[in-house]
């Protein structure tokens, strides 16, 4: 109970905290790019996952209601939704860096690296729409049925009412297979990535290369390592839960349902320190008199535009 309060007021300040500073740089007038409005949207996403989780979570161990509760069933149809969400805007963010990043000589890759900026708002709106239909689909998949089990001996038995929830095979092969799709083009973005930038670095590394160059790409290897560690592992996790109906019956999956609650929080933590803007306002902040507030900036971050690789 007392870390799911922790983890919520963490999680929630940490993702909202991303959103304001995107938002003074917007009132501003600052033009927001691309990369910038997806982890705002994100962080907003994140907030509201995080506030739904610690809710449950609350409400299922202070036995406010139980997990066949009608209330339980609908937030795991909208936490099904949120999650859906944070994993497809995951794999377009990193296929965007991978098309940024990334230099290609011809072909689709290079037509698709002059048209990323147009495409991606129309696949993160059709990610939305994929997403409420997974979620709405979660309401009439997931429910809890009732069977009988007899118990007693030859003289004398009894019959007990047993609750247990039903994932329908359809919805579960459905669900499973976006998630396999986003997972995918998450490692294989980031994978890729990584090892145009781990070439770029070695060749900085033997050249007249900048330090400061060297040490922006090595923050963008670092980001990356861990938001597709993140990103395993929340995959993992989720999949253990659904595979066990949602049920706490045992320490590994109450530890994934804990890494699930802590997951927000943890992934802003990784884009906050891995966005120079986002570093800067939160270390203007944390100074004495500090406001959060910054200029833009332009010096290369993962979360930033970056020289081409």
């Amino acid at each position: 109970m007392l870390l799911s309060f922790v983890a919520g007021v963490l999680g929630v300040g940490c993702n909202l905290w991303i959103v304001c500073v995107n938002l003074k740089d917007w009132r501003r007038g600052v033009h927001l790019s691309l990369p910038d409005q997806i982890l705002s949207f994100m962080a907003l996403l994140n907030a509201v996952m995080q506030n739904l989780f610690c809710f449950d979570v609350s409400c299922l161990t202070t036995g406010y209601y139980d997990k066949f509760h009608p209330i339980h069933l609908k937030v795991v149809s909208i936490l099904i939704f949120l999650v859906s969400c944070n994993l497809w805007f995951t794999a377009w963010l990193s296929v965007y860096y991978y098309m940024r990043i990334v230099s290609f000589s011809g072909g689709l890759l290079l037509a698709l690296k002059m048209r990323i900026s147009d495409l991606l708002p129309k696949l993160l709106v059709m990610s939305i729409a994929e997403s409420f239909i997974v979620g709405l689909l979660s309401s009439l998949n997931i429910y809890p049925e009732i069977t009988g089990e007899t118990i007693g001996n030859a003289t004398y038995n009894y019959t007990v009412e047993i609750p247990y929830i039903v994932i329908k095979s359809p919805f579960l092969i459905t669900a499973g297979l976006g998630g396999f799709v986003t997972f995918t083009l998450t490692l294989l973005s980031i994978g890729l990535t990584l090892c145009s930038l781990w070439r770029h670095v070695k060749r900085m590394n033997t050249s007249d290369g900048s330090f400061s160059n060297v040490q922006a790409h090595i923050t963008a290897v670092r980001t990356m390592v861990l938001l597709v560690t993140l990103h395993t592992a929340f995959s993992a996790a989720s999949f253990y839960i659904v595979e066990k109906t949602f049920i706490a019956g045992d320490y590994l999956t109450l530890f994934c349902w804990y890494f699930i609650i802590i997951y927000p929080k943890c992934q802003a933590l990784v884009m906050i320190t891995g966005n120079s803007k986002l570093k800067k306002a939160t270390r203007g902040f944390l100074r004495p008199g500090g406001t959060g507030c910054t200029p833009r900036l332009t010096s290369p971050s993962l979360m930033n535009e970056k020289p081409k690789v």
